[in-house]
């Protein structure tokens, strides 16, 4: 079944996140640029309008952490397929609504928006327990790596659609309306194709609004695996002050368009995708995923403490590579590590505490970067978030409390 279902996954996953990418160079021309035609926020101070891009891009975050966790547990009882549906559905409308938002100058509907698409954005789990359904435990972080292709290919087409397409169209909401139109083809494109992988169903229970809060708890308790959540939960706080702010940074420290910002994700997009389907492959072959997490999240400290210190672009793109490497590497054999401490049966139940994690952090980081930033100025992502990663990493290998069970997972 892998044959059929990984590469439907794979095409799946790459026109959700092409979709949500084209957010990434439109926010700093919408909120941070007053030079822009589109900018939204005349009057406001830039402290007010970091705030405002710190919570546009938080408010996804949030909701994915009360919606990830339930549709995570939904899929182990009534099926991937059917949930997968519903969320690519929800993200097609989302995106719709963020065009509308631009087109009114209406920062009630962009806000809408971005609530509906963090409800949909719960599809990662669903595709990550769909893979661990199909795939035997020492080939996970192979295959999880295809999450991470997805993820650089969409970083390479989202990004420079969203920013291409404002250059030639001038105007913001187009990129939201060919968004839509992906979203539609790709509901399409699962109904047709996709087989369910969930061929042990769970009973069914209740479920909760309170269930992401209630999976902090569970990774707390959670003695087995508490360092590798733990650390997932640093890890994507510290990546999250990155992702949050790069294109604000980008706009403001070096004067970068619209298509720049987009042309600047492209190229780490093309580097994760050569991390994935090739540097990935290869190391897991050779190391287990500790050992190279061991590398891969202090490299990637040192990136992003560097970064807002470069003195110039060509700087900035020849620590690309660095950046996309250390990320795809990190995350692929994150995810190999929490599957692998859960039996099958909780495979979705994991993924989905994990993605309360990740959205956690989603949710909350953009926000204290965008305050801080505004008192402290935009070095503060960066220097925050690598120190995040090294705590992450201090937690992953020296925290000695049942380290002895992970590891005998993983191996």
């Amino acid at each position: 079944m892998q044959k059929k279902v990984l590469p439907i996954l794979f095409g799946t996953l790459l026109l959700d996140i092409t979709g949500l990418g084209m957010i990434i160079p439109i926010i700093p021309i919408l909120f941070t640029d007053p030079s822009s035609p589109s900018f939204m926020l005349t009057g406001y101070s830039v402290s007010g309008q970091l705030l405002v891009a710190g919570l546009v891009t938080a408010l996804a975050g949030i909701m994915q952490f009360f919606a990830a966790p339930i549709l995570g547990e939904l899929s182990d009882v009534y099926g991937r397929k059917r949930l997968l549906t519903v969320g690519v559905g929800v993200l097609a409308i989302s995106q719709l609504f963020f065009g509308l938002g631009i087109q009114l100058v209406s920062l009630p509907i962009i806000f809408l928006s971005r609530a509906i698409a963090g409800i949909a954005t719960g599809n990662l789990s669903i595709a990550q327990a769909s893979i661990a359904d199909i795939t035997p435990p020492a080939e996970r972080a192979k295959n999880f790596g295809l999450i991470g292709a997805a993820f650089g290919i969409g970083l390479i087409l989202g990004p420079l659609l969203g920013g291409w397409i404002v250059h030639i169209t001038h105007s913001a909401a187009s990129p939201f309306w060919l968004a839509g139109m992906l979203g539609v083809f790709n509901l399409v494109f699962i109904t047709l194709l996709l087989p369910e992988t969930n061929t042990s169903r769970r009973a069914a229970q209740h479920f909760t609004l309170l269930k992401g809060v209630r999976n902090i708890k569970s990774a707390i308790n959670d003695v087995d695996a508490r360092p590798v959540y733990s650390a997932s939960f640093l890890y994507m706080s510290g990546f999250t002050f990155l992702t949050s702010f790069v294109g604000v940074f980008l706009v403001s420290r070096h004067g970068f368009s619209a298509a720049a910002v987009g042309t600047f994700f492209g190229i780490m997009g093309a580097w994760v995708v050569v991390t994935q389907g090739f540097i990935l492959r290869w190391l897991t072959k050779i190391y287990k995923e500790r050992t190279i997490l061991r590398v891969s999240i202090l490299t990637m400290a040192a990136a992003m403490a560097t970064f807002p210190f470069l003195p110039g672009p060509h700087w900035l793109y020849a620590l690309v590579p660095v950046l996309a490497i250390s990320q795809g590497l990190t995350m692929a054999n994150m995810n190999a590590l929490i599957s692998k401490s859960v039996s099958g049966d909780r495979q979705g139940a994991a993924l989905g505490i994990n993605s309360s994690l990740i959205a956690l952090a989603q949710g909350v980081i953009p926000i204290v970067a965008g305050i801080g930033s505004g008192f402290v100025g935009l070095n503060l992502p960066f220097v925050g978030g690598a120190v995040l990663m090294v705590a992450a990493w201090t937690m992953l290998f020296t925290v000695r409390r049942n380290k002895t069970t992970i590891d005998s997972r993983a191996n």
